[in-house]
């Protein structure tokens, strides 16, 4: 009898982590979440903006796809944006 479940299966491959460095033990994921989307703070720049609601959708789908590790911040706007919005 183990005291730990095992963690299940990832619905997708992209949940499943691959080995970067064996000697350093780094794993990582074949898909990474983009975060200078999310917001408006880049609309007058022409890049596009996210609401709140679309923000989620696409945070959700990342974490659907299994893949909950990696989420490139990109600059203080955009995290600014993400903490805004999730509290």
């Amino acid at each position: 009898m183990s005291l730990v479940n095992p963690a299940p299966l990832p619905q997708t491959k992209l949940g499943r982590y691959r080995t970067l460095s064996p000697r350093a033990g780094v794993h990582v994921s074949p898909l990474q979440l983009g975060a200078m989307s999310i917001g408006d703070k880049w609309h007058n720049l022409g890049m596009g903006s996210m609401n709140k609601e679309s923000s989620f959708k696409l945070l959700d789908a990342y974490f659907d796809a299994g893949v909950s590790r990696i989420i490139d911040l990109f600059t203080l706007i955009a995290v600014l944006t993400l903490l805004c919005f999730t509290g």
